[in-house]
């Protein structure tokens, strides 16, 4: 966020050797104590058969095909750093944390991360601080992430889990996180990400949905208005006001379906028209990060056909998988949660719902990192909600006390006591 060089050495940072050395005192911290490591076994066994068939599509296409520009040591450079450090930053929070107590915290901590990043872009580009950041030649703030549309869709993830955090918080506390949401909507609205936008709806929609029985439509209805009210004001006062209702009601609503796409429309037909001159492609894939060696002028500004592109049905359904389930995981164990865990549960199946639409205009590379932090700590707190004992309703108690042996006089005799 800062613009820190962080590079050690080629494939290697800082940030990745702090989480490398994290990773290595878990394992033997587990080894220690005996631990179990299958905790979200089927996550696990979904991310080790991406990355295993990754490598070996990899070395099929530089060492076999050997597609012209495709350099070995780069790709398994991206490899590690994409796959395989994705799922060594999913394992360490999953690992990492311990407690509901323990994951609540750190959840605290990536939004108060997700505040700077919205107060840094802020400043930046209001000329109060030069953090360097960068305009797109459309005006469009690319942010602390360093793209509009990845930006956008590390903010969405995160929207939710602030409403959550200030929904749980009295006095100031409350006053902070509110002004976290705010901070995030005005960043959206300075990278009019049209993609981050629909996002964001889909996953209010699902929501409504999914935890109808929880809603008071009086109380949202309010939120709702009032967020709108202020969000119209803020928008009427800002340079970025008019850049977005371009954006969203102008380039949308362009009767050319490539303008209005962006473009997007005609770089998915070139995907798949490459893919139809090989149509096995569709089952096997090109390879890992082969979509580069083609004459491409833009990346395919979608994450499921990047995957299917390159990793063919594999990749799809296994990336998929593990969005999807991890998702789905937190959606029911939201369902019998107590009320603190399930504000932090709701808050990731809204947020991770959003990402997953988002990422049907954009490909992801340093949000990926945040996502699967965020999603290590819910899949621990899912461990944990299910490991506590579930109190008996009061009639159930009765019953059971009735069906004690007990003797003449009504007493509970020391058998039933025992």
């Amino acid at each position: 966020m800062l613009r820190w060089d962080l590079t050690i050495a080629t494939g290697l940072s800082a940030k990745n050797l702090v989480i490398y050395l994290v990773a290595i005192f878990l394992a033997l911290r587990m080894v220690i104590g005996r631990s179990s490591i299958v905790a979200a076994g089927q996550m696990q066994v979904a991310f080790l058969v991406l990355i295993a068939y990754a490598v070996f599509t990899w070395l099929i296409a530089a060492l076999v095909i050997k597609f012209p520009g495709y350099d070995l040591l780069e790709s398994a450079i991206r490899l590690k750093s994409s796959l395989v450090d994705y799922y060594i930053f999913f394992l360490v929070f999953l690992f990492g944390v311990q407690s509901v107590e323990d994951g609540t915290k750190v959840i605290k901590w990536m939004l108060l991360g997700v505040v700077f990043a919205n107060l840094a872009t802020i400043l930046d580009a209001s000329g109060i601080l030069d953090l360097g950041y960068k305009e797109r030649v459309d005006g469009r703030t690319q942010g602390a992430i360093g793209e509009s549309n990845q930006y956008a869709a590390y903010i969405i993830l995160f929207i939710p889990a602030m409403v959550a955090a200030a929904v749980g918080s009295r006095g100031f506390a409350r006053l902070f996180w509110v002004g976290g949401v705010f901070s995030c909507a005005v960043a959206l609205m300075m990278a009019a990400s049209r993609g981050g936008f629909v996002g964001l709806f889909v996953a209010l929609a699902v929501g409504a949905y999914l935890y109808r029985h929880l809603i008071s439509y009086n109380r949202i209805a309010g939120w709702v208005l009032g967020s709108l009210a202020l969000f119209v004001i803020t928008m009427s006062l800002s340079r970025y006001g008019g850049l977005f209702t371009e954006r969203v009601f102008g380039q949308t609503g362009n009767i050319d379906v490539n303008e209005a796409s962006s473009a997007r429309t005609e770089i998915w037909a070139n995907l798949f028209a490459t893919m139809f001159h090989a149509p096995i492609t569709f089952i096997t894939g090109f390879g890992w990060d082969v979509y580069w060696t083609f004459p491409f002028r833009f990346s395919p500004h979608n994450h499921y056909f990047s995957l299917w592109f390159n990793l063919g049905l594999v990749g799809l359904f296994t990336g998929a998988y593990l969005l999807f389930s991890a998702i789905g995981r937190a959606r029911r164990a939201s369902l019998d949660a107590e009320p603190a865990l399930r504000r932090q549960l709701i808050a990731f199946v809204l947020g991770g719902t959003a990402v997953c639409v988002a990422i049907c205009f954009v490909e992801l590379h340093e949000p990926w990192i945040y996502f699967w932090m965020y999603t290590g700590i819910v899949m621990r707190l899912i461990l944990c909600a299910q490991e506590r004992p579930v109190p008996l309703p009061v009639p159930e108690r009765h019953s059971i006390r009735r069906a004690l042996p007990r003797d003449a006089y009504g007493w509970i005799g020391a058998q039933g006591r025992r």
